[in-house]
């Protein structure tokens, strides 16, 4: 394609343009491209990423095991040199080198043979009757007129969404979800002299500077976050504004860090040696789709028949008007959930996709699922029914969801939330009375447990009137229903890990024991719930989690435990990269970044 003429209407339609280059919008293009047509990336930054490169995030949020073959490739090629820390599932984030990470996606990218406009920007859409029909964009050197088949907005912003006349939500400065910019120090290894330039901000002690997440590498790098506060992300004056009181408050909290420290540590030999190209973004615009994810869905694990992502991070709704850390927001814990193809829609629209933060949600919802790892997923889907709509000459309103569903778990994406469940593990945890006070029947026997699909559960068991079963389905136990005499539950199960189980009822309570692998067969016993009813034998499974048991409590109920073998086993946990930000209690308390 050539793109040199200094204004040029293109005439013959590019087959897919993708707006945005960020991690959404790469696997966009690479599973939306073909040896039969052609897809185009337009990106306003020098690399691709996003946020995760040019936005200086170099942590992969949510499971990164279990995302696609792309991702999973971009992870290899990193892994490969030592330039990503190792898959652990208990850690918030992953790090990566980010520099290292554009580099990959430039040439993933490039080796597709996908087009790539850097230094670009889309200014104009049009579209007729929820058809987008032509895209503008600003190049570093001519004005483009583009007439695609189909758009895919990965932006972010809702760029396409907005400038075509569909309806998008904004909110502004102070309601948003606030920016944070990025930095690297180094440690020089000799006490350097601290500068605090004019008009820049100083602070009494560690409650009273911005929300700061310090992360220490142990090649001497030490990554900061810092909150930014009151600019509006999506608003071009204001946040050329936020860039320019960023740099000044990040001024600082560099002279605050060597030398009064933070939280214990002060980092008096390290020097600035980088800031984020661009600063970071949470939150723009998001769509009005035909589908509006909110939080009452995401927090009972909701199931949709359209899933084409999975979500497996946590609730991550930062205070948008408070500069200080000030209890951080709401961080609750999610069971994974469905992201279904009707939020990345328009209302409206059919031929444009809006992967990523700008799709359809609530600003809570939107919070936990924006993250590298789960719009890396949202971005495939969309990458893969734009495809089958060229594919098939059709449009959004009549995608054959059987077979985009195949066609992204043949990308090596699962829709089956029962293979999620292990990022953040042992913060996931139920324990719950299966049968409420009315419907307790006072005498159980031939307890079963079994798996559903998309993290779901069956109980089956006997008593005095007969055999019954229920079900746990996004969260919420079913009414018992009449069933047939199911084959008896085990007590034993081999986890996730290799660890062997065997849950038991003793006299104090319903008690693990857990047998390692390896050579020493170390075991672990752990009381998990009281008052356990001994004439019961419990009923086992292994989970992604951890273990699932089903007992009888001495009362008359019937009760459901499901947690992480971290819940049940003794010793450190697994070490993260050094954490200086709140520390969850699964991770290792900080150590001195010189040790």
């Amino acid at each position: 394609m050539n793109f040199s003429t200094p204004v040029a209407d293109l005439g013959e339609p590019v087959d897919i343009v993708v707006v945005g280059g960020g991690m959404a919008a790469v696997m966009a293009a690479l599973a939306a491209k073909t040896a039969e047509n052609r897809v185009l990336i337009i990106e306003p930054s020098n690399v691709l990423g996003g946020q995760g490169t040019a936005g200086g995030v170099a942590g992969f949020c949510g499971d990164t095991a279990r995302v696609n073959a792309p991702f999973a490739e971009l992870v290899k090629r990193l892994a490969e040199h030592q330039l990503i820390e190792c898959y652990r599932p208990n850690d918030d984030r992953r790090p990566y080198d980010l520099e290292w990470c554009a580099f990959f996606l430039q040439e993933m990218v490039t080796g597709r043979g996908i087009d790539l406009l850097l230094h670009s920007r889309v200014i104009d859409a049009g579209a007729e009757e929820g058809v987008v029909t032509s895209l503008t964009v600003a190049t570093a050197g001519a004005m483009l007129r583009l007439r695609p088949r189909f758009v895919i907005d990965g932006s972010g912003a809702c760029v396409v969404p907005r400038l075509a006349g569909f309806p998008v939500v904004h909110v502004g400065a102070n309601q948003q979800l606030p920016m944070s910019l990025y930095f690297t120090l180094w440690d020089t290894g000799k006490k350097v002299t601290p500068i605090l330039p004019a008009g820049c901000p100083s602070w009494p002690d560690d409650g009273a500077i911005p929300m700061t997440s310090v992360h220490g590498f142990p090649s001497g790098k030490v990554e900061v976050k810092m909150k930014v506060v009151g600019f509006d992300a999506a608003d071009g004056r204001s946040r050329s504004a936020a860039e320019v009181f960023a740099r000044r408050q990040m001024h600082g909290l560099i002279y605050y860090l060597q030398t009064r420290g933070y939280r214990g540590i002060t980092l008096e030999r390290h020097l600035l040696a980088g800031v984020a190209r661009g600063i970071g973004v949470r939150e723009e615009r998001r769509i009005v789709g035909e589908h509006v994810l909110i939080e009452s869905e995401v927090r009972r694990a909701v199931v949709f028949d359209d899933a084409v992502a999975v979500n497996t991070y946590h609730i991550d709704f930062h205070w948008p008007d408070r500069m200080e850390r000030a209890g951080t927001g709401i961080t609750d814990m999610l069971d994974p959930h469905h992201l279904p193809l009707r939020m990345m829609i328009p209302k409206g629209a059919s031929n444009l996709l809006v992967p990523g933060r700008g799709a359809s949600a609530d600003q809570t919802a939107m919070s936990a699922f924006r993250v590298m790892a789960v719009v890396a997923q949202m971005g495939f889907a969309a990458g893969h029914a734009a495809r089958q709509c060229l594919e098939l000459h059709t449009d959004l309103r009549n995608v054959d969801l059987i077979r985009l569903q195949a066609a992204i778990r043949a990308g090596g994406q699962s829709l089956d939330l029962s293979d999620y469940g292990e990022y953040l593990r042992c913060d996931l945890f139920a324990h719950e009375d299966v049968l409420g006070p009315a419907l307790r029947r006072g005498t159980y026997r031939d307890l079963s447990l079994r798996a559903l699909p998309n993290g779901g559960f069956s109980v089956a068991w006997s008593d005095g009137t007969g055999a019954w079963e229920c079900a746990r389905r996004e969260k919420s136990w079913s009414v018992p229903v009449p069933g047939s005499v199911a084959p008896p539950g085990t007590s034993e199960a081999v986890l996730d890990g290799g660890e062997h189980a065997q849950v038991s009822v003793t006299p104090g309570g319903l008690t693990a024991r857990i047998t390692r692998v390896g050579p020493s067969r170390l075991a672990t016993v752990r009381e998990i719930a009281g008052e356990a009813d001994a004439a019961v034998l419990p009923s086992v499974l292994a989970t992604r989690t951890g273990l699932a048991v089903i007992y009888a409590t001495v009362n008359g109920t019937l009760r459901f435990w499901h947690g992480s073998i971290e819940r049940l086993v003794d010793g450190p946990p697994t070490a993260a990269s050094i954490r200086l930000d709140t520390p969850s209690p699964h991770v290792d308390q900080p150590h001195d970044l010189y040790s």
